[in-house]
């Protein structure tokens, strides 16, 4: 994918951007696992809450189960790509919880600020993704068990994320810490990484979204010590 939307806590654009490749640019200068599609994950009747229950609530503003049941498949699934036990499912509930809680957050403080992300854009969002990523975009949603109106949900809450960062942070990566984070990867994996002009490009925007994600995390635990917050499951 062309377009990189940074995200901390909702993966459905991770999974998508894994899915097409990411160019290959971020897996060039970082071998990390990104959450990606592999087998499809098991979401069992027993994992899954009534839709219309109420699950957390932020500040008034209350999150219902379809939202829980959406997002669940994915947390779990990224757990297990990074080698965790998903057996313990009140670790992925408390995930999920946290991650719902985490979104609800960034969109109420967007909405304080005007913020707003229409019908049209993640129509246009999503018929970009459809155009890029062809039949592996339906593959994905096969996947994780999201019908194309959850994703789109989760598309909207993800564009209001990436717009809240846009419009609220400044991240600056300098000359200095490319080299350094270069000469930290030659030291790792000597020759094979390449010349630094060869890889600036990806580090530098490895570096960005690392910084960009730590400004997020601060900001919604900020967000956290001023809301009231209500888990309910």
């Amino acid at each position: 994918m062309k377009k990189l939307i940074v995200l901390a806590f909702a993966l459905s654009i991770m999974i998508v951007l894994a899915a097409c490749g990411d160019d290959g640019q971020q897996e060039d200068a970082e071998q990390e696992a990104q959450p990606a599609a592999t087998d499809p994950v098991e979401f069992t009747d027993e994992e899954k809450v009534e839709e219309d229950s109420s699950v957390a609530d932020v500040n008034g503003s209350e999150i219902t189960g379809d939202k829980y049941n959406a997002l669940y498949p994915q947390v779990k699934m990224s757990l297990q790509q990074n080698g965790q036990d998903v057996s313990d499912q009140d670790q992925i509930k408390e995930f999920t919880i946290n991650m719902l809680i985490e979104q609800e957050l960034i969109k109420q403080a967007a909405q304080e600020e005007g913020i707003e992300i229409t019908e049209e854009e993640v129509e246009s969002e999503f018929e970009m993704m459809e155009e890029q990523a062809g039949e592996e975009l339906t593959t994905v949603l096969d996947q994780f068990q999201l019908s194309e109106e959850e994703f789109k949900a989760q598309l909207n809450d993800d564009l209001i994320t990436d717009r809240y960062m846009q419009e609220n942070f400044d991240v600056e990566v300098t000359d200095e810490e490319v080299e350094e984070y270069y000469e930290q990867l030659v030291g790792e994996a000597g020759d094979e990484i390449g010349q630094l002009e060869d890889v600036e490009g990806p580090i530098r925007q490895q570096l960005t979204m690392s910084k960009t994600q730590e400004m997020l995390q601060a900001e919604i635990n900020e967000l956290k010590e001023e809301s009231d917050i209500e888990t309910l499951i």
